[in-house]
């Protein structure tokens, strides 16, 4: 039975992640962040009748180095999903730290453990920051780009330090770049992500006229376990999107499920911006007003042969979670 490392194991993504293993008949080895979150796991993927006799839990600090070693023994795959996710204007260190050294520490192991195979959850964010209005597989998010905030820097640098470590080593590895990732949680508890940016259609009078580009969360599990599995994913990164959709369409579809209190009207950009001058949370959307950005995914496409097609039921079912948890009211 081949083993694969997980970091990471109570979040969003990698929870998906660890279901698809686990159900594949590979055994798997996760770590978390305090023993109170092994039984949180355990008691969520009963719920969605995954059998865990083949997982294995491991309590891992993305800035200390005991424990890793000895984590990922005998793993012949690493998924490294893990990192750090505060939003907002937060100071860069309590992101790019724990992000880059969580991640050297992991890839540090796998290398000394004779891993085969490395796969990092990146992030669309770590392409999208230059100039460009299109964007593929193998665009970078331009670091001297003053603007940028704490959450594209950590990983940027994340994702580049791992390709570095990985030229210098006889490791296999590719990153995988997700748009934003919606869909339910296993645990019930939606990422920072998910919960911030419905939180704001519904709390918005008025939709701003912009576009987002949105992937299913089981799609995105997916295609890390076909990218861990190929060996033509070999050094290869994958952007991975499904669709990029108007904000209007989004709050349509969620009116059209019963969301009564999403607003369907659009604000015009002038006042938009205006408002935005006092309200410093609106000023990254502020920027992108009136652009809908051409995404490539075809490493994706043509190398996993992922096509995705759980965007759309994704966004009604994280709403929904959202109402069931007491988050948002309709």
């Amino acid at each position: 039975m081949k083993k694969v490392f997980v970091s990471g194991g109570s979040g969003y993504i990698a929870m998906y992640c660890i279901k698809i293993l686990l159900e594949k008949g590979y055994y798997v080895v996760t770590s978390v962040r305090e023993e109170s979150q092994i039984d949180f796991v355990k008691k969520s993927l009963i719920k969605h009748n995954v059998a865990f006799e083949n997982l294995n839990f491991t309590i891992l600090d993305l800035l200390k180095d005991e424990g890793w070693n000895d984590a990922l023994k005998g793993c012949e795959y690493v998924l490294h999903v893990a990192s750090p996710v505060i939003p907002g204007d937060v100071d860069e260190d309590s992101l790019v730290k724990p992000a880059v050294e969580g991640m050297t520490r992991c890839l540090n192991a796998a290398i000394k453990n004779g891993a085969k195979k490395f796969v990092q959850t990146s992030s669309y964010a770590a392409i999208y920051g230059n100039d460009k209005s299109e964007h593929g597989d193998d665009d970078w998010t331009d670091l001297s780009n003053k603007n940028l905030l704490p959450y594209e820097i950590s990983k940027t640098k994340s994702e580049k330090k791992m390709w570095e470590m990985v030229e210098r080593s006889d490791i296999t590895a590719c990153a995988i770049n997700p748009v934003l990732v919606l869909g339910p949680s296993l645990t019930g508890v939606l990422s920072m992500s998910n919960r911030l940016t419905i939180k704001k259609l519904f709390n918005l009078p008025f939709v701003p006229d912009m576009a987002i580009s949105v992937v299913g969360v089981m799609d995105v599990a997916d295609a890390h376990v076909r990218a861990m599995e190929s060996t033509k994913s070999n050094g290869k990164r994958f952007l991975l999107s499904e669709k990029t959709i108007k904000l209007v369409e989004l709050t349509k579809i969620l009116k059209k499920a019963g969301f009564k209190k999403v607003p369907t009207r659009v604000i015009p950009n002038f006042i938009f911006k205006f408002i935005a001058l006092f309200i410093p949370s609106l000023r990254s959307i502020a920027k992108r007003l009136g652009t809908f950005e051409k995404l490539h995914t075809k490493n994706a496409n043509d190398i996993l042969e992922w096509f995705p097609k759980n965007a759309e039921i994704e966004i009604i079912n994280s709403a929904k979670q959202l109402f069931d948890v007491g988050i948002l009211k309709n």
